[in-house]
């Protein structure tokens, strides 16, 4: 084995450990960002992204910049969201190319509080599955989210939600019938 071979081998070696320790890291900071969803801290969950960040989720709209990320929290979620809904998130699938990666990612909500004519009403068992297509970037050493987008797919998709919002009918309301 030559000096030069030993050399390369040792920048390869490099450079998969770093690509194995930014996807650990990368896992890290998006299951702190679910959890810091879960537990309603908005301000965590806007630290994880960029200065520069786009955010797109669900109807929310597009969002550029972690100070608009932020106020979208603020000023659209906090007010309104309040359930003790959990969420698992799985089936990650990151690339990592040096300072740069990508990965797409499966979201679970097990959803427990339900408004009813009669107000809110604890129902147990309901769920929703989203994606969530994600790209990030290493900024001082730190990975961060640089863009993200989400949606809810499964049992009812985003899109089909919002038509029957506009239609003033329930998704599933004529479910079972002919």
């Amino acid at each position: 084995m030559t000096t030069q071979n030993t050399e390369a081998q040792i920048a390869e070696l490099l450079e998969r450990i770093d690509r194995l320790e930014s996807i650990q890291a990368i896992t890290k900071l998006h299951n702190d960002y679910v959890r810091n969803l879960a537990a309603r801290n908005w301000s965590a969950v806007a630290a994880a992204y960029t200065e520069d960040a786009i955010c797109d989720i669900r109807h929310h709209g597009v969002h550029v910049g972690r100070e608009a990320i932020d106020g979208m929290f603020a000023e659209e979620l906090l007010p309104v969201v309040h359930s003790k809904d959990g969420y698992i998130l799985s089936s990650p699938n990151i690339t990592v190319d040096g300072d740069t990666a990508h990965a797409i990612w499966t979201w679970h909500r097990l959803q427990a509080d339900f408004k009813t004519a009669l107000g809110v009403m604890r129902i147990w068992g309901p769920w929703s599955e989203g994606q969530y297509d994600a790209e990030y970037r290493r900024v001082d050493g730190e990975w961060k989210i640089s863009k993200l987008w989400f949606r809810v797919h499964a049992p009812d998709h985003d899109d089909e939600l919002a038509a029957a919002s506009e239609q003033n009918r329930v998704v599933g309301g004529g479910y079972g019938r002919s």
